[in-house]
């Protein structure tokens, strides 16, 4: 498979997860390393999202590294390796970013930068899952947690505001994590999961936040 025909996958998944329709492709706002490398030389050389507003008028352009399409392009029925899921979920984060921030958009309703950086967390975890989930894997939950979030580096870099809002943003999608594999996973209850995640995805603000962070007292 191409990789740009599995990222055209992914967009489905995530868009099948979350219950949304977007006619914007992701493949199609695609940019090189070296418009990346000109906007913004601080962002992730793996996974970025280039927004500039004018007026009424959203530009988006998204950034994939070359290893993180390599591993894209891999198929479903590639093992699980540490290079590919790493791949795997810079691109899960960076279509999460793109969806999330045109979904508000539309909507016309404000996004901070910690929501969508906490929903792409939250996305890469639920991408994976529920293709484990697909093969009979769904106890592999535990394990993919601890694999994004308990083990999980901040890049080198980032100035003392970015490395708070990336941790809080790892937080905020564990602690959720965790207590949607609680809540559902163990059970086996994908309809409730989705509906769930659902819900949270429309909520917006100090709301959406705020219903991330009480995943501590669901799971307790």
């Amino acid at each position: 498979m191409s990789a740009l025909d599995a990222l055209s996958q992914l967009q489905q998944l995530l868009m099948s997860v979350h219950g949304v329709e977007e006619s914007a492709e992701a493949r199609d706002y695609l940019v090189g390393a070296a418009l990346r490398q000109r906007l913004a030389p601080h962002m992730s050389a793996d996974e970025a999202l280039l927004v500039s507003e004018n007026g009424d008028e959203l530009h988006v352009g998204l950034f994939l590294g070359e290893p993180v399409l390599a591993q894209l392009s891999r198929g479903a029925d590639a093992p699980w390796t540490r290079e590919r899921l790493s791949g795997f979920c810079a691109a899960a984060e960076g279509v999460s970013h793109f969806l999330y921030v045109l979904h508000r958009a539309r909507a016309r309703r404000p996004v901070s930068q910690l929501e969508i950086e906490a929903q792409g967390e939250l996305d890469k975890y639920l991408s994976v899952l529920l293709q484990l989930w697909a093969v009979g894997r769904r106890s592999g939950s535990p394990k993919l947690r601890q694999l994004l979030f308990d083990r999980a580096t901040l890049r080198a870099g980032l100035d003392v505001a970015e490395r708070e809002r990336y941790r809080l943003a790892g937080a905020l999608a564990a602690a959720c994590a965790r207590a949607l594999e609680v809540r559902y996973v163990v059970q086996g209850r994908l309809d409730g999961l989705l509906r769930e995640v659902r819900r949270l995805y429309r909520l917006g603000g100090g709301e959406k936040l705020s219903a991330l962070a009480q995943g501590h007292a669901w799971a307790a």
